[in-house]
């Protein structure tokens, strides 16, 4: 755990790999408690991560056994200011799976015969509802591979940025100043939908207004302006965060895409079943 440092700080997001076998709760858990305790989180507010993040990375082992691409993953990041700020940590594996399984309820958004149903009930109910699902693409490894990531967030309302020591091989994000203008966001932005394997992406920057825009696919763009960025798609305009919070605007907007690429998916394999019958 001491021989390589990592950080989660703001306006970065810190990955690991976690094994595909048994150790993979037990690392997972101790990864969690270092970054919490470093961020001088609630003792029992780190007590309580460290049981759902035990659950998410359990549950990885049987999407592995079906979904061998890519192997899980650990992802920590703060989001948010004030009151209002959080830890984020998602676990990623390369079996959507469940996901793509129509809700049970509100209050357990997984089918209750789900092989990882009763462990995300234990996340709904120790997280208060601050938890959830979307597909996605890895981070690490030689290319992104296309998958889901299942999260939860705790209050960081009063966390401070620390090193956090692991042996387990990562990804450490350098540390940055906060982009003076929407340029300089988008440029952020770009760099960071470019690392998870997106190809012909298309900005046009406006400096005089202090607005940038970039196409990610049909119907999908960011935008950058006066200090905010969201995301604009068919399901309606997104959230607007401070350039802080950059990181999760690439996430939502890698999510928008692969739900956008699971319905073309889905539309093409329906047009061929109907034209095969």
């Amino acid at each position: 755990m001491e021989d390589a440092l990592r950080m989660v700080e703001d306006g970065a997001c810190s990955a690991w790999a976690l094994p595909a076998d048994p150790t993979c709760a037990g690392i997972a858990r101790r990864i969690f408690r270092r970054a919490a305790v470093e961020l001088a989180l609630d003792p029992m507010l780190v007590d309580d991560g460290v049981t759902m993040v035990s659950e998410l990375a359990a549950n990885t082992l049987h999407a592995h056994r079906a979904a061998p691409e890519a192997g899980p993953e650990l992802w920590l990041y703060l989001r948010g200011t004030g009151p209002q700020r959080e830890l984020v940590c998602k676990v990623f594996d390369s079996y959507p799976g469940w996901l793509r399984m129509p809700a049970a309820s509100q209050s357990c958004p997984v089918p209750v015969d789900s092989i990882c149903g009763r462990g995300l009930e234990v996340v709904h109910e120790m997280s208060a509802g601050r938890w959830g699902y979307h597909l996605t693409r890895s981070r690490l490894g030689d290319w992104p591979v296309r998958g889901k990531a299942v999260w939860f967030a705790v209050p960081a309302s009063g966390a401070r940025t620390g090193a956090m020591p692991t042996g387990v091989p990562g990804q450490r994000l350098p540390a940055r100043g906060l982009p003076g203008n929407a340029r300089e966001a988008m440029r952020e932005l770009e760099a960071a939908l470019t690392a998870r394997g997106f190809e012909g992406l298309v900005r046009a920057d406006d400096a005089a207004a202090d607005m940038a825009v970039m196409s990610v696919a049909s119907g999908l763009t960011v935008w950058c302006r006066a200090g905010a960025a969201w995301l604009r798609s068919p399901a309606g305009n997104g959230q607007r965060w401070r350039y802080t919070d950059l990181v999760e605007v690439a996430e939502q907007a890698v999510e928008a895409h692969e739900v956008l690429a699971e319905g073309a998916e889905a539309a093409l394999l329906a047009n061929a079943t109907r034209t095969g019958a």
